[in-house]
């Protein structure tokens, strides 16, 4: 009887470690489609919150006011200009402003270089200070661009690389917390010295973090199906970001292609599944 018992307790034990052994490696073998999108989403929103800025910087440097008076409004912010020392400052102030993308700015950011923003190989970094996206806080630890001149094509290469942005949400559902290396290929319209609305920028690289549900992604844009953002648009409108969610057994795609048209739509694949969404928005804006 005894042995029985024994017997039994040993099958029982057994068990109970095999099921915490598998249980405990599930992480990979497993796939919650909710939590995907939502870890995709977030990269969306990363990727998009970084070309805004960028934007208004790339327009600052082109801006004829700006670079004959010293001051301008470029994106609802009050920018200034000076080449000794050499910095941009984009001020929001306190109160904040609405930047012309559908998105709510407060607090300043500037960038600041050692050479002339407009010098082969120049260094600009970037500094942020009590700075709000759409009422979202959002600091920086570093944020670079080098300035690689122009291509044989006759376009404007820079290089940017980010660690450490974080970006903590208002309406406390969490934050995302990314990095980023990527090259942005400036195609300026040849109508003109200064920027103009035919300006885009051809984006690579790789963006990688961790979404506002713990769940990590890191995505690739190859130099085959780069990002289109235009400054026509508000939204990127072309490209594919392949997505890697090593938290699933499933990667994702994203496509934001829309047949050349300026819409606040993109795709995302994962699982054999196509999910059509949209970028958030500051409320009353569309």
């Amino acid at each position: 009887m005894n042995s029985i018992v024994s017997r039994g307790l040993i099958t029982g034990l057994f068990l109970l470690i095999i099921f915490v052994f598998t249980s405990c490696h599930k992480k990979n073998s497993s796939f919650d489609y909710n939590q995907a999108i939502e870890t995709v989403s977030d990269y969306v929103e990363s990727q998009q919150m970084t070309d805004l800025l960028l934007n208004t910087y790339f327009k600052s440097i082109t801006d004829s006011i700006l670079l004959m008076d010293g001051v301008a409004e470029i994106d609802g912010a009050d920018v200034s200009f000076s080449l000794e020392p050499a910095i941009i400052v984009i001020d929001y102030h306190a109160w904040g402003n609405d930047d012309g993308y559908g998105h709510f700015r407060s607090g300043m950011y500037e960038a600041t270089t050692e050479t002339g923003f407009f010098d082969s190989l120049a260094v600009v970094n970037f500094a942020f200070s009590n700075f709000f996206y759409d009422f979202d806080s959002v600091s920086v630890s570093h944020l670079s661009l080098v300035n690689r001149g122009i291509t044989n094509d006759g376009n404007y290469l820079f290089n940017i690389d980010a660690t450490d942005i974080y970006r903590e949400f208002n309406d406390t559902s969490g934050h995302i917390v990314y990095q980023f290396q990527q090259d942005f290929l400036r195609h300026k319209s040849t109508s003109s010295l200064y920027y103009s609305d035919n300006d885009y920028f051809d984006i690579s690289g790789n963006l990688s973090g961790v979404a506002r549900n713990g769940y990590a992604f890191t995505s690739i844009i190859q130099d085959t199906s780069v990002l289109r953002n235009s400054f026509s648009c508000r939204w990127l409108n072309g490209g594919i970001s392949d997505v890697e969610l090593p938290d699933f057994i499933y990667n994702a795609k994203v496509n934001f292609s829309n047949d050349g048209q300026c819409l606040n739509k993109y795709s995302i694949i994962t699982n054999e599944t196509l999910l059509i969404k949209a970028i958030t928005v500051s409320s009353g804006s569309s």
